[in-house]
């Protein structure tokens, strides 16, 4: 006689900010086990609910117990493996190809086939964190003798093979309009940090899952867990090592990175260094390459599972505004001084006043900077790099600068104006 085990694993999903998701998923699982039964004979059954990966447990004696009359049928994959590695291996494949339903051929003793199958699927989803922050609702289904045992399995993703698709695409364009090779560790992560704050807004109203990298890479919108996998898949696709975390802050569940810059950890918040609501073009660097301590004021995670982050190398990036990156130096708005010009040595970390002008927008071209000087009525001003021979070039409010072919563009209230560069 074959005992029939199930396994449900709920996967509760972090967002900012918080909201009682949980009746959702287990709303759903009903569904999903009301869609895949089927009665079964001469057998003795157990149902054990796991909630976030097996935290809490409760199993319960049923009878007559319902099951899949569906199966998937491996045809690339041996669906035959004897030990807990290939198992994991097994599992992995169908992750890593978003597969929804499969089944596996354990053969071995199954004297602990429960906590087989639970160690395998941790070895799985631990090989790669970008799926295994798309992992959704799972149930487990297995048959099993004394030496033998038959694994189903239905998975569910926040993500879909043709949306994946999408993203390496995406994430290709993106990547093709820089050189890695010629960029340090820290433009690698301001590059990814600015390019995710500045196209995306936060919401929750995407057609793709607002978890996914999908949502923010194709719709411009999603939630912090979509901010954080792009980030990630991005990160190291630049060569950047990093992380997922998994944390929460006063809102409730909360997801972002850490990324190792020039042999250190620091964290990263796309999602807090994204402005709510959303200003274009405005980049907040608060939550940008800062250590434990910092972020450790408004976050929590559990810290054993992740590197520490100890550097304070990058601590002046918290009063960074409108930064502008320019031969080793980035200029910026310095909002811990009324948005005063200034710069920093990149290498050194030292800053300086460039001028007691309020500046904003800042783009830079040859030796030369741009600006709206809001000390001026927000008109259109240029200062060399160093400092000097600062003039009002238009003395109208101007806005969103921007460089290109050689033309500074900028935006009046009269509309978008362009001036030629020499």
């Amino acid at each position: 006689m074959l005992k029939k085990i199930t396994l449900i694993v709920l996967l509760i999903v972090l967002i900012k900010p918080a909201y009682d998701y949980g009746p959702k998923i287990i709303d759903g699982v009903n569904n999903f086990l009301n869609n895949h039964s089927a009665e079964i004979t001469d057998a003795t059954s157990e149902v054990i609910t796991v909630v976030s990966d097996g935290v809490n447990t409760i199993a319960s004696n049923i009878s007559n117990m319902t099951t899949s009359s569906n199966t998937i049928k491996n045809s690339t994959l041996i669906n035959e493996v004897q030990s807990i590695e290939e198992l994991a291996d097994a599992f992995y494949y169908y992750f890593s190809n978003w597969i929804t339903e499969f089944e596996i051929h354990y053969k071995g003793s199954t004297s602990d086939i429960e906590h087989i199958i639970e160690s395998a699927v941790k070895d799985a989803k631990s090989r790669n964190q970008y799926i295994e922050g798309h992992l959704s609702d799972r149930k487990i289904e297995y048959e099993y003798g004394v030496m033998d045992s038959k694994i189903k399995v239905y998975q569910q993703y926040l993500t879909t093979p043709e949306q994946e698709l999408i993203v390496d695409s995406e994430v290709t364009n993106i990547l093709s309009t820089v050189n890695p090779q010629n960029m340090t560790d820290f433009e690698k992560v301001k590059f990814v940090n600015d390019y995710i704050v500045k196209n995306t807004s936060y919401s929750e109203d995407t057609t793709a899952s607002p978890h996914s990298a999908c949502a923010v890479v194709s719709e411009g919108k999603g939630v912090c867990q979509g901010y954080a996998l792009l980030a990630l898949k991005l990160l190291q696709a630049l060569g950047v090592e990093s992380k997922y975390v998994v944390g929460e802050v006063y809102t409730g569940g909360h997801a972002w990175n850490l990324v190792k810059v020039d042999g250190e950890w620091y964290h990263l918040d796309t999602t807090w260094n994204d402005p709510v609501p959303d200003r274009p073009n405005t980049v907040s660097y608060k939550y940008f390459l800062i250590n434990d301590a910092q972020i450790k004021l408004d976050h929590s995670w559990d810290q054993a599972n992740y590197p520490e982050a100890k550097s304070k190398k990058y601590s002046f990036m918290k009063q960074v505004d409108h930064a502008y990156e320019l031969n080793g130096y980035m200029y910026y708005s310095n909002i811990e001084d009324d948005n005063l010009l200034y710069r920093v040595d990149l290498n050194s970390g030292v800053s300086e006043k460039v001028t007691d002008s309020r500046a904003q927008f800042i783009v830079g071209y040859g030796d030369w900077l741009y600006f709206s000087n809001y000390s001026k009525g927000a008109y259109l001003t240029k200062i060399r790099t160093n400092g000097t021979e600062e003039s009002t070039l238009y003395q109208t409010e101007v806005k969103n600068l921007f460089i290109e072919d050689g033309h500074l563009y900028f935006t009046t209230p009269d509309g978008l104006k362009k001036m030629a560069l020499q």
